[in-house]
């Protein structure tokens, strides 16, 4: 039986190895690797920040959710790709190391958080993409009696884009950060939580970001109504801020300019996952991230694909996209093993909903001017507030087998 290799059980991974299955049934093996024994909703993380939702609502667990399907499990972190043998190289939470090979892999551990980058990480850095800091903030924002807030995002280590995958160049481009929607999102709940416990007219908020505005992955009008509301709001705003230290009352960029912090809410640097220092090099571009083709194989290794944050194309890092490529790589293999299947083809687009729970409303962004494309939607509404909602719902009810994503996803 082929054997194919999942590393990674987020939105990518948990796609692939759900959609190989579903394709191939008992042509195919499939066995998911992931480092934590549960799979966390990460777009309901920063919910958890103000206190609508926990960590532990928001986790589907793995080792049950996985094998009712078919799909093996192993609970381990992967350290090295051995692409020239068809091996991978991973440890278990003892410490043990252990080897597994495959017929095909499936690249979807995603990219690093990059917190080393950034001095006073440890003392003072909050941020809302893993549970544990969501965790973590909700607790400094229960507590909070008033004074500076920054929201912004860290550098996005992504290198050259050399060698480029075979696809369009307008696919993808080198950004600034790996994905400001997170910040935009923030930017509403956070002023909302505060408001709600009477402490908004104590606080005064900025919002940075290290490119020449935020959010330039969508329409330069869409970014002109976003500026518009943080300058209603009071916000103070700074562009060209590349984070590098944070202090007790202040950030610090590389420039040595600074911004008054008492809370400092940052998207962490993004870059490459440690396991590529280990790994076959010529399986990666300059930044540390895949190559591939329009299917989302490896150009260097076709039995390798790429999918969702790991893969070069992927620009900006979303769960749109990460859940589109896993879809295409796994109808691939599926006619490469002989079962004919309708193959769809990459379509990339900013789909993005900005959640604001305590307020009733969200903000959803369907934009495809980072691609050269003329779509450029960003519509407030109490209904994409409720979207969000049901989309939550839906991948907690389905432990992440979204196979109807494709036709919810742009509502």
């Amino acid at each position: 039986m082929t054997k194919l290799l999942v590393l990674g059980g987020r939105f990518a991974g948990l796609t692939a190895a759900y959609t190989a299955k579903r394709l191939l049934g008992d042509k195919i093996d499939v066995t998911l690797i992931n480092n934590t024994p549960y799979a966390a909703f990460r777009p309901g993380m920063p919910h958890v920040a103000i206190g609508v939702s926990t960590a532990e609502e928001l986790e589907v667990d793995l080792a049950t959710a996985l094998p009712a399907k078919g799909i093996k499990f192993i609970l381990g972190t992967v350290t090295k790709i051995d692409a020239k043998k068809n091996k991978v190289e991973y440890e278990l939470p003892s410490k043990e190391k252990k080897e597994a090979s495959y017929d095909y892999l499936v690249v979807a551990f995603g990219a690093k958080l990059g917190i080393e980058h950034i001095k006073g990480w440890e003392e003072y850095g909050n941020s809302v993409c893993e549970p544990q800091y969501a965790t973590a903030l909700h607790e400094k924002l229960e507590n909070w009696k008033g004074g500076n807030i920054a929201i912004g995002s860290g550098v996005f280590y992504q290198g050259t884009l050399t060698p480029r995958g075979k696809y369009p160049k307008n696919w993808a481009s080198v950004a600034d950060s790996a994905c400001e929607g997170l910040i935009f999102e923030l930017s509403l709940m956070v002023p909302a939580f505060l408001k709600k416990k009477g402490l908004l007219d104590k606080t005064h908020i900025t919002i940075f970001s290290p490119g020449e505005e935020i959010l330039t992955d969508i329409a330069k009008e869409s970014r002109s109504v976003v500026k518009s509301l943080f300058a209603q709001a009071g916000f103070d705003m700074v562009w060209n801020f590349k984070l590098k230290e944070i202090k007790k009352d202040e950030i610090v960029d590389e420039s040595g300019k600074t911004i008054k912090a008492d809370l400092a809410i940052i998207l962490p640097p993004y870059e490459k996952n440690d396991a590529v220092a280990n790994s076959t090099p010529d399986l990666f571009d300059d930044g540390g991230f895949i190559p591939t083709d329009e299917h989302m194989r490896s150009v260097t290794y076709p039995n390798v694909y790429a999918c969702g944050d790991a893969n070069q194309v992927t620009v900006p890092k979303l769960g749109f996209l990460a859940v589109q490529t896993s879809r295409i790589a796994m109808e691939d293999l599926a006619n490469r093993l002989g079962v004919p299947t309708k193959q769809e083809e990459y379509a990339p687009e900013v789909v993005c909903i900005a959640d604001n729970p305590l307020e009733g409303f969200a903000i959803a962004v369907n934009d495809t001017t980072f691609y050269g494309g003329d779509e450029k939607i960003a519509q407030p509404s109490p209904t994409n507030h409720i979207k969000k909602e049901l989309f939550t719902k839906y991948f907690m009810w389905t432990n992440g087998d979204m196979a109807l994503d494709k036709y919810l996803a742009s509502w």
